[in-house]
């Protein structure tokens, strides 16, 4: 494997410009992760974020008091259903369609697993990474995101929206104004098919990920909530999965691991321990208590970095290093919270890691791979995206 080298995430003069100018918040927007490294060296493992002013908090005991919650210091809702006209909730809904979701994309990665070889056979020998990714879970999860007797129209309007990333990253190769077009036509778009699957009758097969969601939706949810719930839906089960491959094979050119020689599943567990997917976790505040020391009041809110969390040296010796070995036996690890933990960990978390770990042996099933490229800041926006790289994969002499 070619060895690709990580970028130096070190603050401009060696600190952080905490006072005045808004250089904090400035540099938080531009290299959050980075911002986070430095800010825990500097100020601790609690911390207040300069863009909102949320806590904080890389502190193992700290973080899992919060997600757990068992005093009620934090509002029970979830930031993952608040779309553009409200929150689709209440709370049990909102349980109903996660639930609903993951039983739709396990149930077709049980009856499709065997196609993962072909789809990975139909990137070709030379790929453009993390795209490539993103396309290949979309492509083995086409029929269970979107069934194929849908709206031809709207069929073909998913498959831009795949091919320019609309829904997975803020830029790309469309111009600013053509992607927010494109974003709100297909937010039309599934509206118009929300209303026409709630008129007509009910499919007889299990049905895709919209069917899922409808047969557990209050049926007075606005058809515009639902689709903005769906496309959220449609994005989280096609992106994390892409990137942990990603970064996975990126991981592993840097730091001289060969993964046909390591179990897939240890190489996911690893590249989630460094990239987490839920990289940094939300709560309000409801009512008046300390974390770590600092006294917060309703009103403000706590970010649990499990970004940080996974990268403490106490907690995981050679925290920076990609080491799938760590997984093989009992040994000391921190908190592990890839998907988030408490009562808003990911429901489809076991699914993502499934679908990673055999999407990733597939790669590598009977190739020497070479990496190119992958300098870089990751880009962060809700999920860690790698920088790009190019993989290629070279048949193995029999």
């Amino acid at each position: 494997m070619t060895t690709v080298g990580e970028p130096d995430r070190a603050a401009p003069g060696g600190s952080l410009p905490w006072a005045g100018g808004g250089g904090a918040a400035r540099w938080y927007r531009r290299d959050p992760l980075g911002f986070v490294e430095q800010a825990a060296r500097e100020r601790g493992t609690v911390f207040r974020l300069p863009d909102d002013g949320s806590l904080c908090v890389a502190d193992p005991v700290e973080a899992l008091r919060v997600l757990h919650d068992e005093e009620g210091n934090y509002d029970q809702v979830s930031d993952f259903f608040h779309v553009r006209g409200g929150r689709l909730g209440p709370r049990a809904p909102q349980v109903a369609i996660g639930r609903a979701a993951r039983a739709t994309l396990r149930a077709h990665l049980a009856a499709h697993r065997e196609r993962l070889p072909a789809v990975v056979a139909e990137l070709g020998e030379v790929s453009e990474w993390p795209s490539a990714g993103r396309a290949a879970v979309h492509r083995f999860l086409a029929e269970a995101l979107l069934r194929p007797d849908s709206s031809p129209a709207l069929r073909e309007l998913m498959t831009q929206v795949m091919r320019h990333d609309v829904l997975i990253r803020p830029s790309g190769r469309l111009a600013r104004a053509a992607r927010w077009a494109l974003g709100a036509r297909v937010v039309r778009a599934v509206t118009g098919e929300v209303l026409v699957r709630r008129a007509g009758p009910q499919p007889g097969g299990p049905g895709d990920l919209l069917d899922a969601m409808l047969r557990v939706t209050p049926p007075d949810t606005p058809a515009t909530q639902v689709a903005q719930v769906y496309l959220l839906l449609f994005r989280t089960s096609v992106a994390p999965v892409g990137h942990v491959v990603a970064w996975a094979l990126l991981a592993a050119a840097t730091h001289g691991v060969d993964l046909a020689a390591v179990p897939a599943e240890s190489a996911v567990r690893e590249s989630l321990r460094l990239w987490p997917v839920a990289w940094l976790l939300g709560r309000p505040v409801h009512r008046a208590h300390q974390v770590g020391g600092v006294r917060l009041e309703p009103g403000e809110s706590v970010s649990v970095c499990t970004y940080l969390l996974h990268r403490d040296e106490r907690q995981w010796p050679q925290a920076t290093r990609f080491r799938p070995d760590r997984w093989d036996g009992p040994g000391p690890r921190g908190p592990y919270l890839p998907f988030g933990g408490g009562p808003f960990t990911c429901a489809g978390a076991a699914v993502a890691h499934t679908l990673a770990t055999e999407l990733l042996a597939a790669v590598t099933d009977g190739a020497r791979l070479e990496v190119r490229g992958g300098h870089g800041y990751p880009h962060v926006a809700g999920i860690i995206t790698p920088p790009p790289f190019q993989l290629r994969r070279i048949p193995r002499q029999v």
